[in-house]
């Protein structure tokens, strides 16, 4: 039976930090397009498939070396990029030229619904038709580079530099975009676009250009996060994108859909409960009954929950709270 440790508290900090990547993405999405792109979660699941099948190619092609490690820094990069290029192409050959053809948000909404079951399939029958020797060399905790465990002295436990790695890109990846639309000048421009699209194209703003960018930017967070996915999937299989989305979707709304750090914050916060809280229940019912039930499996339950709860109380999420009020009555009660 699993036990609250802090080993386990770090992987669910990686979770975590992993959903946030993801929710960033749909956040700048639809802060720049008002879309809710239902097929962010897919394009991720295509990030996991470039990086596993580029690193078997490798490993089965050249049998490890300098090379096979470098594809470490390069299957993300290159992950990334795919990804984006899939973000962009959704956007640019389907979504934009439905919305010039007067289709509201419920429709632009659908479509990235249908092409979220497209691309799904067309990754299931890829995989399906490359031979198994291509596949599954390096899934999990078998993994090479990002999967070697680390000794950390301070807390005395191992941990996969991947799940160490995930929160601080996920920082960084945070601070970095908020940097750029705060003090960029096309980072302005797009926050221009947001505000409001009309006087950002009459001032002379290519707002067709920024909702682009933005969801390249999208995609290729998505690509990255499941590059560092990958190493934690048991298998390669593109419907695990249909559990992934309803925790995408819980960390955005958590934290808003407005704030980059809200959607770090957001993300943090479903990931780790979705990891933390069914194991506690767990424990708590073993305590009671003695006997074991396998409640991992309901995960989601806990980010459909989270979904209920804010759109009930806080419809706004984090970044719509008023947190120094809040601060002065937590004040003025103590």
């Amino acid at each position: 039976m699993p036990i609250l440790s802090i080993d386990f508290l770090i992987n669910g900090l990686a979770s975590g930090a992993a959903l946030a990547l993801l929710c960033l993405g749909l956040t700048l999405t639809y802060m720049t397009t008002r879309v809710p792109n239902f097929a962010h979660a897919t394009i991720a699941v295509v990030g996991a498939v470039v990086t596993l099948l580029l690193l078997d190619w490798v490993y089965i092609g050249l049998r490890g070396g300098a090379v096979y490690y470098t594809l470490y820094i390069v299957a993300p990069i290159l992950s990334a990029l795919i990804a984006g290029l899939l973000a962009l192409t959704i956007y640019i050959a389907i979504l934009r030229p439905l919305s010039k053809k007067g289709i509201g948000i419920i429709g632009l909404m659908i479509a990235t619904f249908a092409l979220d079951i497209i691309i799904n399939n067309i990754l299931t029958l890829i995989l399906h038709l490359t031979p198994s020797k291509y596949i599954g060399k390096l899934i999990g905790a078998s993994v090479k580079g990002y999967g070697v465990l680390v000794y950390i002295p301070i807390l005395d436990v191992n941990i996969y530099l991947s799940r160490l790695l995930l929160p601080i890109i996920a920082v960084i990846l945070t601070i970095s975009l908020h940097l750029y639309m705060t003090r960029t000048k096309f980072g302005i421009a797009m926050r221009a676009s947001i505000e409001n699209p009309q006087l950002a194209k009459a001032l002379g703003i290519n707002v067709d250009l920024v909702y682009a960018i933005s969801w390249f930017l999208s995609g290729s967070l998505a690509g990255l996060a499941g590059s560092f996915l990958a190493f934690e999937f048991p298998g390669i299989n593109p419907a695990i994108a249909y559990l992934y989305i309803v925790s995408i979707f819980a960390g955005s709304i958590l934290g808003g859909l407005s704030s980059m750090y809200g959607a770090l914050a957001g993300g943090l916060v479903v990931g780790v409960s979705e990891v933390l809280i069914p194991v506690m229940i767990q424990n708590i019912y073993y305590t009671i009954t003695g006997s074991i039930i396998d409640i991992i499996r309901y995960q989601k339950f806990i980010s459909l929950l989270i979904i209920i709860i804010v759109l009930l109380v806080a419809p706004q999420g984090l970044a719509g709270v008023s947190w120094r009020n809040l601060l002065a009555r937590v004040v003025r009660v103590g």
